[in-house]
C-alpha cells in the first residue's frame, strides 16, 4: 500500500513540501523566505537598540569604576573588557552577514555567528587588505562621493548624511582592525573563553602563575585539552578602561553606520 504525507506532514506555509522532522512546522525554503522578509526590521531594530547596548553597559561600568572600592573596580573593569569583546564579535557578525547577504538571510547569519580564529582573520583581512573602493563595493555601498549619483532616491540632505555615514564607517572599520592578524587571533581566543571563564582579583593562590599588580584582574579559563589554566590579565586602571570604552564607541558606531548606510543605499 502506498503511503502519502498526511496533513500534519506538510509545510504549514506552502502546503506542498514534506517536513524533514517531527518538530518542524514549515519547510526550509519557506522558513528562509520568512527570514529574508524580516531582515530590514531586524537591522533597523538592532541599529536603534542592540548596536548601542554594549556601549551603554560599558559607560555605566566606567562611571561606577571611578568611585568603586579596589575589588569592585576589578569587577567593573572586567565587565568593560567583556563588552569590548562582545561588541567586536557583533561587528564581525554583522559585517559577515552583509558580505554574504545573497547567500543567506542577514538575520540568520548574524544570529548563528560564532567568532573563531578563521572568521576573525577573514574580517581583519577583508578590511585591511583592500582599498576603500573595494571595501564599499563588497558591502554593496557607494563611495561617499558617489552617493548623489548612486542613490537618486535620496534628497540632498539625506544624501549628505549617507555620505558622512559611509565616510565614518570606513574610518572606524580601519581603526578597529589596525593591529592586524595578531589582534584578530587574540580577539577570537578571548571571545571563545568568555563563556566558561571566571574572574579573580589576584593569582597568588594559583601555583606557577605570575602575580598580578594591584591594578589588574585575572580572567581564568580551564583548558582541558592542554590540562592547564589560562590566565588573561586585564588592567583596572581608569585611563586604560577609558581607552577601552572609546574603542567600544568606535566599534558600535561602525555597526550603526554600516546598517544605516546599507538601508539608505538600498532604499529599504
Amino acid at each position: 500500500m502506498d503511503s502519502f504525507p498526511v496533513r500534519g506532514d506538510l509545510c504549514e506555509d506552502c502546503g506542498l513540501a514534506a517536513l524533514e522532522d517531527d518538530d518542524s512546522t514549515r519547510c526550509p525554503a519557506c522558513f528562509e523566505r520568512e527570514l529574508y522578509s524580516l531582515d530590514v526590521g531586524f537591522l533597523d531594530s538592532y541599529r536603534k537598540f542592540g548596536a548601542r547596548g554594549r556601549l551603554v553597559v560599558a559607560e555605566t561600568c566606567m562611571r561606577g569604576l571611578v568611585l568603586a572600592s579596589p575589588e569592585h573596580r576589578k569587577v567593573l573593569a572586567m565587565q568593560i573588557f567583556e563588552q569590548y569583546v562582545l561588541a567586536m564579535s557583533d561587528l564581525v557578525a554583522l559585517f559577515t552577514a552583509l558580505m554574504n547577504r545573497d547567500k543567506a538571510p542577514i538575520m540568520k547569519t548574524f544570529m548563528e555567528f560564532r567568532l573563531d580564529h578563521s572568521n576573525a582573520m577573514e574580517f581583519f583581512e577583508a578590511v585591511q587588505a583592500v582599498s576603500d573602493f573595494d571595501l564599499c563595493r563588497a558591502l554593496g555601498l557607494p563611495l561617499p562621493a558617489e552617493v548623489p549619483s548612486a542613490c537618486p532616491h535620496l534628497d540632498k540632505e539625506d544624501a549628505y548624511q549617507l555620505s558622512v555615514s559611509i565616510h565614518h564607517l570606513v574610518q572606524d572599520l580601519r581603526r578597529t582592525t589596525e593591529k592586524g592578524g595578531a589582534a584578530a587571533l587574540a580577539l577570537a581566543q578571548v571571545a571563545g573563553q568568555l563563556g566558561g571563564a571566571v574572574i579573580s582579583p589576584d593569582t597568588s593562590w594559583l601555583e606557577g602563575a605570575r602575580r598580578l599588580p594591584p591594578d589588574q584582574v585575572a580572567l581564568l579559563v580551564l583548558d582541558g585539552r592542554r590540562r592547564s589554566i589560562h590566565v588573561q590579565a586585564v588592567s583596572a586602571d581608569e585611563d586604560v578602561m577609558g581607552r577601552v570604552v572609546d574603542a567600544i564607541d568606535s566599534v558600535t558606531r561602525a555597526s550603526s553606520n554600516l546598517i544605516y548606510s546599507y538601508l539608505q543605499t538600498n532604499d529599504l
